[in-house]
């Protein structure tokens, strides 16, 4: 009995076998078996710890088991208990894996991880969710302890063409009496803050100036969603069944969304340069209030990837946060769509 359910054990959700390396620090790995380390990372099949599994044949097995759970479920539900490097192997396929670094760190221990939509195309929605153990734990807290710079983005409140399935990009209104209550709940857990940058729309600078609790806001067009043209406020289904989407969707190409707005590679590209650019004081708290798109184009580039990760991730949720920390190597995602339990 695990957190008031009934497990069914399965012994395909189990951890890596590390052969000898079992009860080895990290460091004690590195130092005594440091060629066959860097030839399991280079994509090499050895063994972990001589007799264990290979990356390779672990992910299979875990991914396999993945789908199969998958099946079974179908429109239901599940919950899995299971270890980091299960969840670090369905993460890595949904998000790929940038050559020579790690786009997200291993989950940490109690987090959720969920992913969402029909069997056939399961979607990562919420990444590395420790909420529950107080806003910043495990490998955020380490990396701002550490002294690392870290920026949250948040995605503003509901609004009205949220809630209708509406294109919604440099249009719209104001937040909705929900999206307030939901800007207001997420301040309240989040609590102070040091900085606080939001796009120029009005649903986001709304957000912001709840989040700041009368502190200042500084507006960086950086921050603005996605320009779609000639398709604002047309429903999601209209929308491709406009002109280029077939060439969008179908085929991978990425236009200029409603032939004058942009494309997804130039919100990547704003995105980054806002990173770059935004004074982030280490062991400050300081968010970035944007949007779904907006974070999404984000998370793509960190996870070296094109608006195709849209088969893949999940759009943040409303009110909702995304820490990115930025280390040596380049930016990491150290949670995804993450608030108030």
């Amino acid at each position: 009995m695990l957190a008031g359910f009934q497990a069914e054990p399965d012994a395909s959700f189990r951890e890596t076998d590390l052969g000898s390396w079992d009860g080895l620090t990290f460091d004690e790995v590195r130092e005594q078996h440091g060629d066959d380390l860097r030839a399991i990372y280079s994509g090499e099949a050895v063994p972990f710890g001589g007799t264990g599994e290979t990356l390779v044949g672990f992910e299979a097995r875990v991914l396999e088991a993945f789908d199969a759970l998958c099946a079974e479920v179908g429109d239901g539900s599940a919950l899995v208990f299971t270890h980091g490097g299960v969840i670090d192997a369905c993460v890595g396929r949904a998000l790929g894996r940038p050559e020579g670094r790690r786009a997200v760190p291993i989950a940490s221990n109690t987090s959720m991880t969920v992913f969402e939509g029909r069997p056939s195309r399961l979607r990562l929605s919420v990444f590395n969710d420790s909420g529950h153990l107080g806003l910043e734990s495990g490998f955020l807290a380490a990396q701002k302890a550490e002294g690392a710079r870290v920026v949250g983005f948040v995605r503003h409140g509901v609004t009205m063409a949220n809630q209708e399935r509406k294109v919604q990009g440099r249009s719209g209104r104001g937040l909705t009496d929900e999206g307030v209550n939901q800007a207001r709940l997420l301040a309240e857990w989040y609590g102070s803050v040091d900085s606080v940058y939001s796009s120029p729309l009005d649903r986001a600078a709304e957000t912001a100036s709840i989040l700041a609790a009368g502190g200042p806001v500084e507006m960086d067009d950086d921050l603005a969603e996605m320009a779609f043209g000639e398709w604002e406020g047309l429903g999601y289904e209209e929308m491709r069944k406009e002109n280029d989407a077939v060439r969008i969707w179908t085929r991978g190409e990425d236009l200029p969304r409603g032939g004058t707005g942009e494309s997804f590679g130039q919100v990547q590209e704003r995105m980054m340069r806002f990173l770059r650019d935004a004074v982030v004081p280490p062991h400050k708290r300081v968010i970035a209030v944007t949007h779904g798109g907006s974070i999404l184009a984000l998370a793509a580039v960190i996870a070296g990837r094109g608006f195709d990760i849209s088969r893949s991730l999940e759009t943040s949720a409303n009110a909702r946060v995304t820490h990115v920390v930025v280390t040596d190597r380049g930016p990491m995602l150290a949670d995804y769509s993450v608030g108030k339990p």
